[in-house]
């Protein structure tokens, strides 16, 4: 949901109440009704009608950060971002001393090497306290995204998704279009579609050099980063 309906999440004590006390008990009745299964749980909060309304804020919502008018925000997490970026490119994550096809959020130890994850906000785990992870923005995110090599590698991979589709016999349409559906989930608008086709048709472009271009700005897109 973007925010606990105890915030923060591990400050559970009579003097920080919840923001909706009629929810949190309801809620509570229902994890007992369905003997304790968290599975239940969260399907009963992803299906309910506060879970689906809008990011886009309006005059009666605009400057509410607590009461669920409207869904918030909010920046995937280190991990859930690397899997993103790894699964949209089209190449695989790989991390010191796990075997192949690790993801990263399968990964349990902090200390594996990882710049992105770091620059992300990945937790040290000190402590238990979900106030470890850095949910923040910052410059150094936005920089990591447009210029860092490990993602710079997976966007020019030779066996990524930009050089398998550039060395097909599709379209530059059904290029674009494909590009869109694995990052974005959908297909691209009009205006989106015809600023794509520019970079096929710019001078010493190539599929491929075109292919990688689209998809690199379609990773470093607030569409792609943030949960809305």
């Amino acid at each position: 949901m973007g925010r606990g309906l105890v915030e923060p999440i591990d400050d559970m004590r009579e003097t920080n109440p919840s923001t909706n006390e009629p929810l949190l008990e309801a809620l509570t009745q229902d994890f007992i009704a369905h003997h304790m299964d968290v599975r239940q749980l969260i399907r009963t909060i992803v299906t309910s009608r506060v879970y689906g309304l809008s990011s886009q804020p309006n005059v009666s919502n605009a400057r509410d950060t607590q009461n669920y008018s409207r869904a918030y925000r909010k920046r995937l997490g280190a991990e859930v971002l690397l899997d993103a970026v790894s699964d949209v490119t089209g190449d695989a994550p790989s991390f010191v001393g796990m075997p192949p096809g690790t993801r990263a959020v399968q990964l349990w130890d902090h200390r594996l090497p990882s710049s992105f994850l770091d620059t992300f906000g990945r937790p040290q785990r000190k402590t238990v306290c979900q106030c470890e992870r850095v949910s923040a923005t910052s410059l150094g995110q936005v920089l990591h995204l447009m210029n860092a090599p490990l993602v710079s590698d997976k966007i020019t991979s030779p066996a990524g998704r930009a050089a398998t589709l550039a060395a097909s016999e599709r379209s530059v349409d059904e290029i674009i279009a494909e590009l869109y559906l694995a990052t974005f989930s959908r297909p691209p608008r009009e205006l989106e579609l015809t600023a794509a086709r520019e970079a096929f048709t710019t001078a010493g472009a190539t599929r491929r050099s075109a292919a990688e271009d689209v998809l690199w700005a379609l990773l470093n897109s607030a569409e792609f980063v943030l949960n809305h």
